[in-house]
């Protein structure tokens, strides 16, 4: 019951102070929902969180209701595009917000209710300066009668008498098996005319096939009794035209049963030459949802790409809402720009996403697992972020990395959104966003460096929303072909902090001392005139075995004389056997074959705690995360000019470069090889020469 000193608040009051609020009807807090265990648990080692402490939503000091209707989201005449939201409206009269429901209730449409708990969120949707997203925890009927309401009008968005019979025509009983997003088509080939557009989404339908559930009347179906009826075969709806506007409802029945009367039979054409029989809501069409659930099967999950759901929180959002992170250990891959994401998607909140492929990477850099999402993926949010974090918003794009990231399987988007931070980072100030990203007609580094790496094996052809919704399985959308590993272009900041990680592993985790080339000894230490020395360690590390390539650019440092390899993060000494005077230092160099030659003593090191720089996590890289480096161990990289793979972009240096490239200098070298130390203290398996360079 509703404390008889709560303030009535409005939607204008909201708007107009334009900050985030949080408040109820009753200051007394009530227990959260009970939310689902996710359907699989993924065995990965969860790393210490970096995330800020963001601020807690600040709650009005005394009781607050609001009241009013909800709406379902307007629908389209053709000048809308697909990408507009698709969030429900609730209106008071002062003025109309999108929002999100928690246990939505499909009578509550057109329905007066009063918001008892909330959220609000200053965001500007639909284009308008001064909008605000709100979040409805608890909610009630002003007529307690309306709660008993289960059959909706697909026209009139309201409830109907149960009774209330349709023509007879077609009718469709089952479980919601997935949800397509919406999407703008032309009903005529070739036509741009707005009149001619139809607006529209799918769903697929498991239904049974005995003689009842087909039946064209009885529009309620006793379906409690679920024994006797075996749901495995799909049918599609098409919700089009002013149906269109039951989408936000159709994506939170998912695994859930509803019957729908008074379709329409129809072929539709979902590709150039093939057409599918499917069913077609028009204007009279009912919609009846039953409350009770039907048996759900179990997926087995192996993670090469089969579409299971998943809740979890919301730990990050990064690359403008591509990618959400969730628990700390699982990436959702949101790339698909017609997919319809909830604005409440946001840090803190609890979500539930359906209809994803689930892909282990095989990272050899580091370890997380995708969930991919496609035109079946639906994502409703379970429990409200309680955080002051901004709303869910992705930005249309139609440049050529986009078109070309929507061309490449699950782990291949990953990996290329990895390397666009990598990029971003690594030459900041020294190269434009536009040379780094591209343009609608022209590719950037991000791209052309990308494309040189990637195999033809993992570009997919795309065959538009309806082939793939129809036919998913054979337009193998959650199918990961294999190929080459792909590494990761660290920024040398990044690689520097997970080289000493790396060396400081080896050292603590050995019972035994190591040479050079890794053989075991029985002690790192020599005797002088009756005095211990201790010896340094030093451990040269393949480039397969850190799972990374260098890029950068060549300079020569003034101080020192030695060769480097410099981005905007840092910069690592390099040896270069055969390198020639007449090398082209304006260009951006590229090794993949190289040794990591480190070496330190170990006495220096105190109790380490190696899981405190994670700086090859997905998460370190998309956040930027501020790296902590203690040993300023002795490293250099070694490589042969053969390996050196210049990427075919000429850059031009910025202005406010943090990279001085004015003292990049040629240089004239000797190359000194040393065989062996004197005295030999052991002897020794070269693998390599070891070489020193001085600068004359």
């Amino acid at each position: 019951m509703v404390e008889g000193s709560v303030k009535s608040l409005t939607i204008a009051e909201l708007l107009r102070e334009c900050r985030p609020r949080t408040g109820a009807s009753s200051l007394i807090s009530s227990p959260c929902p009970k939310i689902p265990p996710p359907h699989f648990s993924p065995s990965l080692p969860t790393p210490t969180p970096i995330l800020s402490s963001p601020k807690i939503l600040k709650s009005l000091n005394h009781p607050t209701l609001l009241t009013g209707i909800l709406f379902l989201p307007p629908h389209g005449d053709g000048h809308d595009s697909p990408l507009n939201c698709n969030c429900f409206r609730f209106s008071d009269g002062s003025d109309t917000v999108c929002c999100d429901i928690l246990r939505f209730n499909p009578s509550m449409i057109n329905k007066k209710v009063q918001i008892l708990g909330w959220n609000f969120i200053p965001f500007n949707c639909n284009a308008n300066a001064n909008g605000g997203f709100l979040e409805i925890i608890r909610w009630a009927f002003l007529d307690s009668t309306s709660a008993s309401s289960d059959t909706f009008s697909i026209l009139s968005r309201s409830c109907v008498d149960q009774y209330y019979s349709v023509k007879a025509r077609y009718f469709v009983c089952g479980l919601v098996e997935s949800v397509s997003p919406v999407s703008v088509v032309p009903c005529r080939a070739g036509s741009t005319a707005h009149t001619e557009n139809l607006q529209g989404f799918l769903v697929n339908i498991l239904v049974c096939g005995c003689k009842l559930c087909n039946s064209k009347y009885n529009i309620r179906l006793d379906m409690r009794n679920s024994n006797d009826h075996c749901y495995n075969k799909p049918e599609i709806v098409y919700f089009c035209g002013s149906a269109s506007s039951w989408h936000p409802v159709l994506s939170r029945l998912i695994k859930k049963n509803v019957s729908i009367s008074g379709l329409k039979k129809r072929l539709v054409f979902v590709g150039k030459k093939l057409s599918r029989l499917m069913y077609v809501v028009v204007d009279n069409s009912l919609m009846y949802i039953p409350n009770f659930p039907l048996p759900l099967g179990v997926t087995d999950v192996r993670g090469e790409g089969e579409l299971v759901s998943y809740t979890g929180t919301v730990t990050g959002i990064y690359m403008r809402g591509m990618i959400v992170e969730l628990d700390n250990e699982l990436l959702l891959l949101l790339t698909d720009q017609q997919l319809s994401v909830p604005h409440s998607v946001r840090v803190g909140a609890m979500v539930s996403v359906k209809n994803v492929h689930v892909v282990n990477p095989n990272f050899s850099w580091t370890k997380t697992l995708i969930l991919g999402s496609c035109v079946k993926t639906s994502i409703s949010v379970e429990c409200f972020s309680s955080l002051e974090t901004g709303c869910y918003t992705v930005t249309c794009c139609e440049s050529l990395l986009a078109k070309f990231i929507d061309s490449l399987a699950f782990v291949a988007r990953l990996w290329v959104l990895l390397v666009i931070i990598c990029l971003r980072r690594k030459f900041s100030g020294i190269l434009s966003e536009k040379e780094i990203l591209g343009s609608t007609n022209r590719k950037g580094l991000a791209q052309t460096y990308a494309t040189s790496y990637l195999p033809p094996s993992i570009f997919r052809i795309r065959h538009g929303m309806f082939m793939e919704f129809v036919k998913h399985d054979k337009c193998a959308c959650g199918r990961e072909r294999s190929s080459a590993p792909l590494k990761l272009v660290a920024p040398i900041a990044n690689l520097i902090n997970s080289c000493e990680a790396m060396w400081k592993k080896m050292i603590c985790h050995q019972d035994t001392d190591f040479d050079i080339m890794g053989t075991q000894k029985e002690n790192n230490s020599i005797s002088c005139d009756g005095r211990p020395y201790v010896l340094s360690i030093r451990k040269a590390i393949h480039s397969e075995d850190i799972g990374v390539s260098l890029l950068g650019i060549l300079k020569v440092s003034q101080s020192s004389g030695r060769m480097l390899l410099v981005d905007a993060t840092g910069s690592i000494d390099v040896i270069i056997p055969d390198l020639p005077s007449s090398l082209n230092i304006n260009n951006i160099y590229e090794v993949r074959n190289f040794f990591a030659i480190m070496e330190d003593i170990p006495m220096k090191l105190g109790p380490v705690d190696l899981l405190q720089n994670a700086p090859f996590t997905c998460r370190s890289i998309f956040e930027n995360a501020p790296l902590v480096r203690e040993m300023n161990m002795p490293l250099h990289f070694y490589y042969d000019l053969r390996d050196l793979i210049p990427v075919n972009h000429h850059f031009t240096t910025s202005v406010h470069s943090p990279v001085d490239f004015q003292k990049v200098g040629r240089g004239k070298y000797h190359l000194l090889q040393l065989m062996h130390k004197f005295p030999i203290l052991q002897k020794v398996c070269v693998l390599q020469k070891i070489l020193l360079v001085l600068q004359v």
